[in-house]
Formats: C-alpha cells, sequence, structure tokens
C-alpha cells in the first residue's frame, strides 16, 4: 500500500484511526489481553506526550504507533505454541507482564506452571531442559519476528517510517535487557519508550487500579522504562482528569478525538480499503501454518463464484472483501488450539474456535465503511439447518455472502493440508461436500462452484507463471511454500529429497532475495505474493 497522502474528508474518506483502532482491537485479543488495552495504551501515551511536550510531529506517529503495537504478534505464536506445547497467549501474557525474567526462581515457577503442561513427565522434563538451554535465543527470535512483521504491517498501512522504525524497537528496554536487539537508553526511538511504558502502566492498572500503575513506574524507572517518561507519568497521576479519561467506558471515542487534526495520514480513500482488508487478512492467517494465505484464496474464489452466479458487481465486491477478513476474529484463539486436529479438541477450547465470527464482527464494526460486510462476516459459519455458529440461523436469514462463503470457506480447507487431514484432491472434496448440499451448504453455491472449477478452473500455478517475485527459482518458491506451512528444515529437505544443509543454504538466499531475516516475514511476503496455493 505503502505511505498514504491524506484523501481529506471528503464523502468517500476514511478514518485511519477507525482502521487502525479495529486492528487494535484484534490485536488485543491476539495477545491474550482484554478489548481496549490498546486504545487505553494510546490514551495514556498521548497525554504523555503532552505532558514531555512532544513535537507534533512526534505526536502523530506515537498516535499510530500506539494503535498499532501488536500489529506483528501473531507472527511466531504458532512456534510458540509447538515450543512451549501450552497455551501460548496465557504463557506469554504471565511472562511477558508478571515475571522478573532477571530472576531465575521466578522463571522456573513460570516453567512448572506451564510449559508442556499436561504432558507425560519425560516430555515435560525434556521440553523444560530444551527451554533452559534454547529459550533466550527461541524469544530473540520470536520477538524479532514480532517486531518486523509489525513494521511490514505499518508500511503496507501506509505509515511513515518513524512509526515503522518505532515498531521494530517497542520490546526493547532502558537498561539495554530488551529485545530483540539490545539497545540501550536514548538509543531506543522515544516513541518505543514510550509505547512500552503503556502497555505496562495499562495492564496493571486494569488489573489493579491506580497504586499499581504506579508502582509498576516505580519499580521498573531505569530498568525496562525511560525515567523522563516515569516522570512524566507521576506528574499525570496528580491530575484526576487524566485518571477519569482513563477510566472512562468511552474511552474509543476520547482516543479517536486524540488523533492529530494536523495529522497528514488522517484519511484513506474507499478505494483503499481493499488493501487494509488484505493486511487484516495476512495478519490473521499468520496464527497457524494451516491458515496461511488461505484468507487470499478463499477471497478470489468466493468472488468468482459469486460473479458466475451473475450477482451485481457491488454485492461481489462485498463478497471478496467479506472473505478476505472473515477470520479476523480467529487471532482471539490460541495458535496451541487451532494447531490441534478436531477429536482431541475439549469443549472449552471448541467453544473458542466457535466464538470467532463473534470477535469478527466485534472488530470489524469498529469501521463504518465496513458495515455492509459485517453481516457476511458474522454468519459464514451458519448452517442452512440451523445448526452452524454463532447464531444458529437457518435458510435464507443467512445472508446470500455467507453462504457463498460457507462453500469456498470449506473447499479450501479440505484441499489444504489441515491438522487432522492432509489436502483432499478438488474432486473427492467436492464428493464430500456434496453430501451436505442442503443441509448444511446452499445448493445454488455449491453448484456455482462445480461450475467454476470445472469451466473456468485456473491452471496450475507454475503453468500461470513465468517469473517469480525477487528472482526466487522455482525450488526456492517450493522451500518458501513449504516453510510457510511450518515445516522444520529436516521435514522440507525430506519432502524435497535433499539435504537439510541444502534447505538452510536455500532459506540463506529465499531471505536475501526478498530482503527478511526470519521466517515470519518470508511466510509474510509469500501471502502478499499469492505463492501459498
Amino acid at each position: 500500500m505503502g505511505e498514504l497522502p491524506s484523501a481529506g474528508p471528503g464523502p468517500n474518506a476514511l478514518r485511519m484511526a477507525d482502521l487502525l483502532g479495529a486492528f487494535s482491537m484484534a490485536s488485543d485479543l491476539a495477545v491474550g489481553l482484554h478489548a481496549g488495552h490498546g486504545v487505553r495504551s494510546c490514551y495514556i501515551g498521548m497525554r504523555l506526550a503532552e505532558a514531555l511536550e512532544l513535537p507534533l510531529e512526534q505526536r502523530v506517529h506515537l498516535y499510530y504507533a500506539e494503535l498499532l503495537k501488536d500489529a506483528g504478534c501473531t507472527a511466531y505464536t504458532s512456534q510458540l505454541a509447538g515450543f512451549l506445547m501450552v497455551d501460548e497467549l496465557a504463557a506469554k501474557r504471565d511472562l511477558q507482564f508478571f515475571r522478573n525474567v532477571q530472576n531465575p526462581i521466578d522463571v522456573f515457577s513460570w516453567l512448572l506452571q506451564y510449559v508442556a503442561q499436561g504432558a507425560p513427565f519425560p516430555t515435560r522434563v525434556a521440553r523444560i531442559k530444551d527451554y533452559l538451554v534454547n529459550g533466550r535465543a527461541f524469544w530473540r527470535e520470536g520477538f524479532e519476528s514480532t517486531c518486523q512483521v509489525a513494521k511490514r504491517i505499518a508500511e503496507r498501512l501506509g505509515m511513515p517510517p518513524p512509526v515503522q522504525d518505532a515498531l521494530l524497537q517497542i520490546f526493547e528496554q532502558w537498561d539495554g535487557k530488551g529485545m530483540p536487539y539490545g539497545t540501550r537508553g536514548e538509543a531506543i526511538p522515544i516513541i518505543s519508550r514510550i509505547v512500552l511504558t503503556t502497555s505496562f502502566l495499562e495492564v496493571f492498572h486494569r488489573r489493579a487500579g491506580r497504586d499499581a500503575a504506579l508502582r509498576v513506574a516505580g519499580d521498573q524507572s531505569r530498568k525496562s522504562f525511560d525515567p523522563l517518561v516515569v516522570d512524566a507519568f507521576l506528574s499525570l497521576a496528580d491530575d484526576e482528569h487524566f485518571w477519569s479519561g482513563l477510566e472512562d467506558e468511552r474511552v474509543s471515542d476520547i482516543v479517536l478525538s486524540m488523533e492529530p487534526e494536523e495529522s497528514s495520514y488522517r484519511y484513506i480513500r474507499e478505494e483503499q480499503l481493499e488493501d487494509v482488508a488484505q493486511a487484516l487478512a495476512d495478519y490473521a492467517d499468520m496464527k497457524s501454518p494451516y491458515l496461511a494465505g488461505r484468507s487470499r484464496r478463499v477471497a478470489e474464489l468466493a468472488e468468482r463464484v459469486a460473479r458466475r452466479m451473475g450477482l451485481p458487481e457491488p454485492e461481489a465486491t462485498h463478497i471478496y472483501r467479506a472473505a478476505l477478513v472473515r477470520d479476523i476474529g480467529i487471532v482471539a484463539v490460541p495458535s496451541f488450539v487451532l494447531n490441534k486436529p478436531q477429536d482431541q479438541l475439549s469443549e472449552v477450547e471448541r467453544e473458542q474456535i466457535r466464538l470467532h465470527p463473534y470477535h469478527s464482527e466485534r472488530i470489524l464494526s469498529k469501521v463504518p465503511a465496513l458495515a455492509p460486510i459485517v453481516p457476511i462476516v458474522s454468519a459464514h459459519h451458519e448452517r442452512m439447518d440451523g445448526r452452524g455458529y454463532h447464531r444458529g440461523l437457518t435458510g435464507e436469514k443467512i445472508p446470500r455472502g455467507a453462504r457463498i462463503l460457507a462453500v469456498t470457506d470449506q473447499f479450501d480447507e479440505l484441499t489444504h493440508d489441515a491438522p487432522d487431514h492432509p489436502a483432499m484432491e478438488p474432486e473427492e472434496a467436492l464428493d464430500l461436500m456434496n453430501h451436505d448440499v442442503g443441509n448444511g451448504l446452499w445448493p445454488e453455491a455449491f453448484q456455482a462452484l462445480v461450475e467454476e472449477l470445472g469451466g473456468a478452473a485456473r491452471p496450475p500455478a507454475k503453468a500461470r507463471r513465468q517469473q517469480w517475485p525477487a528472482g526466487l527459482t522455482d525450488r526456492e518458491v517450493e522451500v518458501l511454500r513449504l516453510a510457510a506451512k511450518g515445516l522444520s528444515r529436516r521435514q522440507i529437505g525430506d519432502r524435497l529429497i535433499v539435504t537439510e544443509g541444502t534447505v538452510r543454504s536455500h532459506l540463506e538466499h529465499i531471505y536475501g532475495k526478498i530482503g527478511v531475516s526470519t521466517r515470519a516475514t518470508a511466510s509474510l511476503f509469500a501471502m502478499e505474493h499469492g505463492l501459498l496455493e
């Protein structure tokens, strides 16, 4: 999307703050915090900017950085879940906010509480030993992936370089003990220093009130936090108006009004909404290697089916956009759950999955411009017989677009690897789906899908593609696809019948060509360029 000039408050202009408010809510859920964490952090940050007398330009950058501070948080959750063998959201939240990672006793207590919880004793011992040896390197890679993906998302949303640079360093600490780069003191951008501080202040205030926020500020001054930022916060603490704004139920509206009017990023054009939808899609699809690239595929196929059915152009466009963002609420589900086979899910975990359309509805409702697609998104897991979720709608009570998405979504799931089944051939998938036509799936949409795949199926990717992006070779694209699916170097080597060293060499060349340094950002590149088919 690149840097975007302000579209001005014209009839087709969209508020950037609305869009980032949706991203912020999704991020709150994705990191396992309460909805509203991001906007409340933004409120604190903007009040700190006033107290610190930051120049206007830095206030603009801080505002957007606060709302995008967790925009990369889905980048590493799947790897984290696999490494810890537990709900990674709860484990990471506890370690990041409520444990002293410099205290071995505190860390070991955390290990005993979370790592491989419920696994056989030998497995737990082995995994804890692995963590003690490799844990710090693992976290460093995780934070680097998170920061780099956040930077890329910000770039795609048109944010200026200072916002992107701030997101690269939001986990750095004043004393140099942060990650991933170990930057210290004033070498850390002031925006990054404020964002880190506000995240903690908000969490502790929400958990235990004003005194808890003041206590963590004092405890972490000159450690995690910039002492000047702490001093600014302490000066605000005497202002009842500051606290009343933070504790106001309408704090989201307050934060919306705090977007600097002088910002040239306040508005974007309606036609750029698709770029935003694609950013949300990729953000959600990074939650699990089984989801990588899925939203873009489903959106393309749903649009094709809608056009084959002869739906009006505006409706086909709405269906395409709805398909892109339909699973944004899946970020609220731990990757540990998403990567499990269906028959191993507990009832609680099944309910977490069933609630994701509800979360999608909540997130997207933040953006008035997305109002036409919200009913489609909310209902895309409903069934014709009323046995779907999350409202149990039946028949024509389900929006037409949602009935189309139900068909194309299921087809894509069946024809790609999932935790409980390998990818099926298209004919096999259609045969299986045919048994549910009328009860679960809309007959007209299923018939249109069959016709579209039979009469206008897309040729294989290699036949369509004459040249891969960034000068990638056919073999490098194969390696990148398998890496994006979460396979280890050894597994990729076994699949392609090459050595692990050869795979490592391929990955180094791939990273160099596309300008990334982590698997997460390489996977995002693959999604952006439609390589995961």
